[in-house]
């Protein structure tokens, strides 16, 4: 039995061999343009599957990364906003003490009432802090209302049942999600911080912040009718209730910034990951275009030079 190879058979494998070769070669270059060894998923079906997931996972590690940096900034702001109320407390402690010195004569008192006045003016101010978008930093959930007022009342003792300054806000507090399985708080209370003081035992005194600063101005002015003491304790009290805030603020900052490392690495890892998927060996690329060119210019020469081929040159 004889094979018979027609002229359209010999034309057609040749030209069929030069177009998978240009394909090929178009492949590699548009590889070596992008610098991705997958460029479409035709390239590494299996590859580009591979290449997909990593990169959504990369994608939500980084809006928790963004999530986290916010968080921070809100923390870190909450934080220095209240260790300028610790400030403000430090120094009308200290004052107050010194106003215990029974040397002391009323003017010298009344002149240290009015310094500490002015302080509790400052410490309202702050209680009243807004962030960047005009936000009230205190107010808990009701963040566009100003958290903090006066209430009016002009005689004390001043306490929760009679306050000086009254709340505004609410007790929420605001999360974000920090990464799959976490939320994290970037606000605390007002009331937590300012209304709801404790001792040392972490019993309420009954007292705010602003309570017992403006009964101790009373005291000072020889007005008040709450003692010394008692309003020495409620400063004390104030403080305490503020580092406690403090170490709260402090604590998540700790916690965030161990899990900002972490999405950093895992941020690194999938980078590589998506770069030992997708990206292109240069050098053997290059090699690679070299060789098919090579053979294209050979398929080409040959089938110029089979297309002539007819019976007739032999007649």
């Amino acid at each position: 039995m004889s094979l018979r190879i027609s002229t359209a058979q010999l034309y057609n494998s040749g030209v069929g061999g030069i177009q998978q070769l240009q394909s090929s070669l178009y492949t590699l270059q548009n590889q070596i343009d992008t610098g991705r060894r997958i460029v479409t998923p035709k390239d590494d079906p299996v590859g580009a599957a591979q290449a997909l997931v990593v990169t959504q996972s990369k994608s939500v590690n980084e809006l928790y990364l963004k999530n986290q940096a916010s968080a921070d900034t809100k923390l870190s702001a909450l934080d220095s906003t209240l260790g300028g109320v610790n400030e403000e407390l430090q120094n009308i402690y200290e004052k107050s003490v010194a106003a215990g010195n029974g040397s002391y004569s009323a003017t010298e008192r009344a002149a240290i009432a009015t310094e500490l006045e002015q302080r509790l003016n400052s410490l309202v101010g702050l209680a009243n802090t807004q962030d960047g978008t005009g936000r009230y930093v205190f107010a808990g959930f009701d963040s566009t209302t100003r958290p903090f007022s006066l209430t009016g009342n002009a005689t004390g003792p001043f306490s929760s049942t009679n306050q000086y300054i009254q709340y505004n806000g609410d007790q929420g507090q605001q999360q974000l999600q920090v990464t799959a399985s976490f939320s994290l708080a970037t606000n605390i209370p007002g009331n937590d911080v300012f209304t709801d003081v404790r001792d040392s035992s972490g019993n309420l005194t009954g007292s705010s912040i602003f309570d017992s600063v403006k009964n101790m101005v009373d005291y000072l002015r020889g007005s008040g009718s709450v003692t010394y003491s008692a309003a020495l304790d409620g400063i004390n009290a104030s403080m305490e209730t503020v580092s406690r805030a403090r170490a709260t603020v402090g604590a998540r900052l700790s916690s965030l910034e161990s899990m900002t490392n972490t999405a950093s690495d895992r941020a690194l890892q999938y980078k590589t990951q998506l770069s030992n998927l997708e990206d292109l060996d240069y050098a053997k690329a290059l090699t690679d275009v070299s060789q098919k060119k090579i053979q294209l210019e050979a398929a080409q020469a040959t089938f110029a030079s089979t297309s002539k081929l007819s019976l007739f040159n032999y007649i």
